[in-house]
C-alpha cells in the first residue's frame, strides 16, 4: 500500500522576483491604460499586449478587468507601493499624531493629502466614470468614499481626544466637514479647473480646517 505523500513546496527567490516583476509591469500597463483610455475602453487583452505577457497571466493574477482596476487604485494610493498596508498604518499617518499643535497638525494632514491627491485624481475621476456603467466600480467608488470618511472620523477624534475641536461639534459633524474639505474633487476643481498651485491648495485646505473644526483661541496667532 502506498504511502500519501504530500510534495513539498520550495520557495524560489528567482521565480517569486519574477512573479513581482509580471505583476508590476501589468499593473504599469493597466495603470497607464486606465488614465489614458478609460474603464470601458481598456481590455485585459490589450492590458496584456501592452504588458508584454499571455492574456491567462493578466487573468491568473488578477481575474477580471474591475480586480485589476481595484489593484491599481490601491497601488497608486500607497504611492506606487504594491503592499496592501492600510493608511491607517502608514508611517506617515501614525506620525501626525505626535504633532501636539492642531493648526500644525492640520498642515502636515493638508500636505500629505496634497500628495495622494496628487496621485490619486486621475484614477478618481476613471473609477467615477465607470461606475457609470459598472456595478462593481460603483461600489468601489462607494467603498473608497467611506473608507475616506472612516479615516478622517479617526482624525476628528483624535481632535476631539485632545481638547482642539469647537465647542458644540460633534464627531460626526466634524468628519462631515473634514471629509467634504478634503474630497477630491474639490482638489480637482480648484487646480485643473481654476489653475490653483499645490502649494495655494494646500494653504486654502490648511486654513479652511481649522477655521472649520478648532476652538476660535487656537487660531489667534496663528501665521497662515
Amino acid at each position: 500500500m502506498a504511502d500519501n505523500v504530500n510534495p513539498r513546496r520550495y520557495a524560489s527567490p528567482v521565480r517569486e522576483r519574477r512573479a513581482q516583476e509580471t505583476r508590476t509591469a501589468v499593473l504599469d500597463a493597466a495603470e497607464q491604460m486606465f488614465t489614458t483610455r478609460g474603464f470601458v475602453r481598456t481590455t485585459l487583452p490589450a492590458v496584456a499586449d501592452e504588458a508584454g505577457v499571455s492574456l491567462a497571466t493578466v487573468k491568473l493574477a488578477f481575474k477580471t478587468k474591475t480586480e485589476l482596476l481595484l489593484n491599481v487604485w490601491h497601488r497608486t494610493l500607497a504611492g506606487g507601493v504594491d503592499d496592501q498596508v492600510p493608511v491607517v498604518q502608514r508611517e506617515w499617518h501614525l506620525k501626525q499624531y505626535e504633532i501636539a499643535d492642531p493648526v500644525e497638525r492640520i498642515r502636515f494632514a493638508s500636505d500629505n493629502g496634497v500628495m495622494i491627491r496628487q496621485r490619486i485624481a486621475g484614477l478618481v475621476a476613471v473609477i467615477e466614470a465607470g461606475a457609470l456603467v459598472d456595478d462593481t466600480l460603483a461600489e468601489l467608488r462607494d467603498r473608497m468614499f467611506e473608507e475616506h470618511w472612516q479615516v478622517t472620523r479617526i482624525f476628528a477624534q483624535r481632535l476631539a481626544d485632545d481638547g482642539h475641536l469647537r465647542d458644540g461639534l460633534t464627531i460626526e459633524r466634524a468628519t462631515d466637514e473634514l471629509w467634504l474639505l478634503n474630497h477630491v474633487s474639490n482638489y480637482r476643481q480648484l487646480t485643473e479647473t481654476r489653475g490653483w498651485s499645490a502649494e495655494e491648495y494646500k494653504a486654502w485646505l490648511t486654513r479652511s480646517v481649522s477655521h472649520a473644526v478648532l476652538k476660535p483661541e487656537l487660531l489667534r496667532t496663528c501665521a497662515w
